[in-house]
């Protein structure tokens, strides 16, 4: 099995902020429960911006998405690990907002790396992967991470490079690395490694695009926005603000 990494350092040139389109994904991979139709509806504005800065010694990546007629917000705070070879997580905030601006849902992490769970250092909130997986070097070597869902459900998923591949948005071409993220069957089962390989063509995938230009940044998401139940998106380039 492959072993799980780190993420690595971010580029030089990280900071700033993409705005992406967000839509729901025409045909289910997964068997969610909830509905990106119903959760997207009423929504005038649906544009999902995300924001990557610096704060002091912390990596800091803002999520900031429409739901219906109000806003999911989330903050993901990284540091390099301490033998300084990726990032491990610090901290995590999530905001659920209704239409008057009123806050509904109220989640916050503030020691992520507390000992007392015993998490993997390759660990990382499931949302933000499909933000951070860019910053893996992208050579089609398959490489694995931890999926933190919350503190008593993580996985085990792969990331896999596809290929190069020229995409079009709006009118736009795109030069892309085509990335495709799976959980671990073995999580669950133990299928040994024949099983595996037999049935991962039938394993539903998270499919990333991302820019072959550092920062690498994402160009389009298709899956659901957490794990297998959440809602299922698309999230495209956008110039609209």
């Amino acid at each position: 099995m492959t072993k799980a990494t780190n993420l690595p350092l971010p580029p030089a040139d990280f900071v700033g902020v993409t705005k992406y389109a967000i839509f729901p994904r025409e045909k289910r991979a997964f068997h969610t429960v909830l509905d990106a139709h119903k959760i997207l509806a009423g929504s005038n504005n649906p544009i999902s911006e995300i924001r990557y800065s610096r704060d002091g010694g912390d990596i800091v990546v803002g999520l900031d998405h429409p739901i219906a007629d109000g806003r999911l917000r989330e903050e993901m705070r990284l540091v390099p690990s301490r033998d300084g070879d990726g990032l491990m997580m610090k901290a995590m905030t999530r905001q659920v907002f209704d239409a008057s601006g009123q806050v509904v849902r109220h989640e916050v992490v503030p020691d992520f790396r507390h000992d007392s769970l015993g998490l993997p250092l390759s660990t990382y909130p499931e949302v933000a992967l499909p933000f951070l997986l860019a910053w893996m070097p992208l050579d089609g070597q398959r490489r694995s991470v931890y999926a933190w869902i919350n503190d008593r459900f993580i996985a085990k998923v792969y990331v896999e490079v596809e290929g190069k591949k020229s995409i079009t948005i709006g009118g736009t071409s795109h030069d892309t690395i085509e990335v495709i993220m799976y959980p671990d069957l073995n999580d669950w089962i133990p299928m040994g490694a024949m099983v595996t390989r037999l049935v991962k063509p039938f394993v539903p995938k998270y499919r990333m695009w991302y820019a072959r230009q550092a920062p690498n940044r994402l160009v389009r998401f298709e899956g659901p926005y957490g794990p297998p139940g959440a809602p299922e998106v698309v999230l495209e380039l956008s110039s609209r603000g």
